[in-house]
């Protein structure tokens, strides 16, 4: 994998008793005609009420009680239709309790932070496993080493992870064990980009390209640098993964490789997506699973 070098600063997935035929509902009987197992049976059906139950919050208003909802129904299994429902769903929900400056009552991941004298906003970040750009972003924070001793701004308690899904060339991002937004990505040729754990290792912006097998090197501002102008480093920690290092993932000088399994074995997003998956990954504390 490239090697690559910080410059200057740019960035911003029942049996029923009695015996056979005995007390069998008309449902049941269906399932028992389609081969689904009853367990599997009760699953659906309780992801299914799960997935009514967040309509039905959403419907009067109460988006944490139907962000709650969707996600132990993203864990109980949905249909594929009930999944991308659930999915816009819960984006929509994070881009309002999560990526926005407001604060909802009551709502586990967000509370209100008053600035003490001396504190400054990495420290903040540090103390909730987010970064200072996230928070920066999140409360309209112009510049991020500019803040006051007594200002009150929303905090968000991380950390950031991610899921890429290699069949569908989509990354999951979550906030803690909850979804909230997805990216598309690229992929290394011929299967290279190893499955299982990773962690976050060093963020750097506007990365100098080392090719890993010889020829020129490109500058941060060279318009052929392949890794655009953020980096982010992944150490392999699980899986066929453990021990993988000089992975990361990357921007892309070439769009049209997103959704594609192009790369040497690195992530790829669009500039912009990476750009705000810079903002929400913690060093030694985010996670990516490869699957």
């Amino acid at each position: 994998m490239p090697q690559v070098r910080y410059f200057r600063y740019r960035c911003r997935p029942e049996t029923p008793d009695g015996g056979a035929g005995r007390h069998v509902s008309e449902r049941g009987a269906d399932e028992a005609a389609s081969g689904v197992a009853p367990a599997d049976a009760a699953q659906v059906r309780r992801a299914e009420s799960l997935v009514a139950a967040g309509l039905h919050a959403l419907q009067n208003g109460d988006a944490l009680s139907a962000r709650a909802h969707f996600s132990e129904a993203m864990d109980v299994g949905l249909s594929e239709e009930q999944r991308l429902e659930v999915r816009a769903a819960l984006a929509r929900i994070g881009t309002q309790t999560i990526f926005s400056s407001a604060i909802a009552r009551d709502d586990p991941f967000v509370r209100r932070h008053v600035i003490a004298t001396g504190e400054a906003l990495g420290k903040i970040a540090k103390q909730y496993s987010v970064t200072a750009d996230f928070l920066a972003s999140i409360n309209n924070i112009r510049d991020k080493n500019r803040i006051r001793a007594g200002q009150t701004i929303k905090v968000v308690q991380g950390p950031f992870h991610a899921r890429v899904d290699k069949q569908s060339y989509r990354m999951d991002v979550y906030l803690q064990n909850t979804y909230v937004k997805h990216f598309a990505v690229g992929l290394g040729a011929d299967d290279s980009t190893p499955s299982g754990e990773w962690v976050v290792g060093t963020k750097l912006t506007n990365p100098t390209y080392y090719p890993p097998r010889g020829g020129r090197i490109m500058s941060a501002d060279d318009p052929d640098n392949p890794l655009g102008e953020c980096w982010i480093e992944i150490k392999g920690v699980g899986g066929e993964a453990a021990g993988q290092q000089r992975y990361g993932i990357h921007g892309t000088v070439d769009p049209d490789s997103i959704g594609r399994s192009e790369s040497m074995g690195c992530i790829r997003l669009h500039n912009a997506d990476v750009a705000e998956l810079y903002t929400l990954l913690v060093p030694n504390k985010s996670r990516i699973t490869v699957e």
